[in-house]
């Protein structure tokens, strides 16, 4: 058959054009195949490719719609938008202090989804919809490296993003940890009887919490040598908070620490262990209050000029007492030591009532639940970093990232918001 020459024009060898219809031409790619019943060549339609026109072809309407999904991907959304919606603060403030914000932001929400080392950044971001409305993040290993020492080397912009974040916050709890630094490198690192009695290189962590806002608004890396009393006024004076409350643990009383910290001006609630000579299990002046719905019995008394409560919860004290009973027979040591059950003792040198002191006290399981989320759920208990610079961007960077991870908490306990009347009172 032959064609007019506009139709021509699109044939080419393994192609085959067909007329249907009045002027309705379609291309079809086509071969032969020796058929050995027929003894001859016969003609095999593979595909149809086109309807031509006069002035173009067409392509099947099923090619023309697959076509429209040429530049469709397949990103992760959900936790990349919330981690936006919820960080809109964070970002403000990141923008305003550093020129790499979108890497800064990005590895840290990197951190907190995976959690993610170096090498792995760049893959994760560009199949998640972040690199759609952060575009053009340089988060490639060697531009996070150093990137993250820059930052590290920029302690000035860091501490103002974080007085950025606590505006407001009038009390903070303050406490101290160790992170593990795997890395010759850093000379900061100090060798620590670990948990599993292994001595290890570390450094000191110091976490500023705000009790308003039950939010970790601060952190500091110290040299694992530096004296924690001293560390603290060092991190008062660079935070530039002027009223600290140190909720710290049972091991950390003694009498040099409370001269210490009284020396400083700073304030402090320090529980006692049950069987330490200062405290008094008479409860001679009983009160009480209600904490969750349960009554929390306390005395106050004074050591040394110094004030101290002892508190007691009688359901606890129940369940203390049974549990010791099922596991020991002795009589004799169970009376000496019932008196303590189901207590907890502190020293302290604020002036407010019992009830304020022992909800800042319980604030403190706050505090751990931060260095919980920071070490397992982060996983920022060990660092890989090469040098002391290396090491405050990294954890600069997972601070973000714990950040990020209590906005998350608050917005999941909006509804079952805790009672913080006993702060306001403060």
């Amino acid at each position: 058959m032959i064609h007019p020459d506009p139709v021509l024009k699109y044939t080419r060898k393994g192609t085959l054009v067909q007329k249907k219809g009045d002027n309705l031409y379609y291309l079809y790619r086509v071969h032969s195949k020796w058929n050995k019943e027929k003894k001859r060549a016969q003609l095999i339609t593979d595909e149809y490719l086109r309807r031509i026109t006069p002035d173009s072809l067409i392509e099947p309407k099923a090619k023309r719609m697959m076509k429209r999904f040429d530049h469709v991907t397949v990103k992760e959304y959900g936790a990349s938008f919330l981690l936006q919606h919820l960080s809109s603060d964070i970002m403000k403030a990141l923008r305003e202090n550093f020129h790499e914000w979108k890497e800064i932001f990005v590895f840290a929400a990197m951190r907190l989804m995976h959690p993610s080392p170096l090498k792995n950044v760049e893959f994760l971001y560009r199949t998640s919809y972040l690199s759609e409305s952060m575009k053009e993040a340089h988060v490639s290993p060697d531009s996070l490296g150093k990137m993250i020492r820059n930052i590290g080397m920029d302690r000035g912009s860091m501490v103002r993003f974080m007085q950025s974040l606590m505006k407001g916050s009038r009390y903070m709890a303050l406490d101290l940890t160790h992170v593990l630094s795997m890395s010759e490198g850093i000379i900061s690192s100090t060798l620590w009887n670990t948990s599993t009695s292994e001595f290890l290189p570390q450094v000191q962590l110091v976490l500023l919490f705000s009790i308003d806002y039950d939010a970790p608004s601060y952190f500091r890396v110290l040299p694992g040598s530096i004296n924690s009393v001293m560390s603290l006024k060092e991190t008062m004076e660079e935070s530039g908070i002027t009223h600290v409350v140190l909720v710290a643990d049972t091991g950390f009383y003694s009498a040099a620490n409370v001269k210490s910290l009284e020396s400083m001006k700073l304030s402090y609630i320090i529980p006692l262990k049950r069987n330490s000579k200062l405290i008094d299990y008479s409860f001679r002046t009983e009160k009480h209050f209600m904490f969750h719905d349960q009554p929390i019995f306390y005395s106050k008394y004074e050591r040394s000029g110094r004030t101290m409560y002892t508190f007691r919860n009688d359901f606890l004290k129940a369940e203390e007492e049974k549990d010791y009973l099922r596991r020991e027979k002795s009589s004799a040591k169970f009376r000496t030591i019932r008196e303590r059950m189901g207590t907890i003792s502190v020293i302290t040198n604020l002036n407010v009532p019992g009830e304020i002191v022992y909800d800042m006290l319980k604030s403190r399981m706050e505090v751990e639940h931060a260095y919980e989320m920071f070490k397992n759920t982060i996983h920022a208990d060990r660092s890989y970093m090469r040098d002391d610079h290396q090491m405050q961007g990294w954890m600069f960077v997972n601070f973000i990232a714990l950040v990020m991870h209590y906005s998350i908490y608050a917005m999941l306990r909006k509804h079952d918001a805790q009672d913080r009347r006993g702060v306001e009172a403060l």
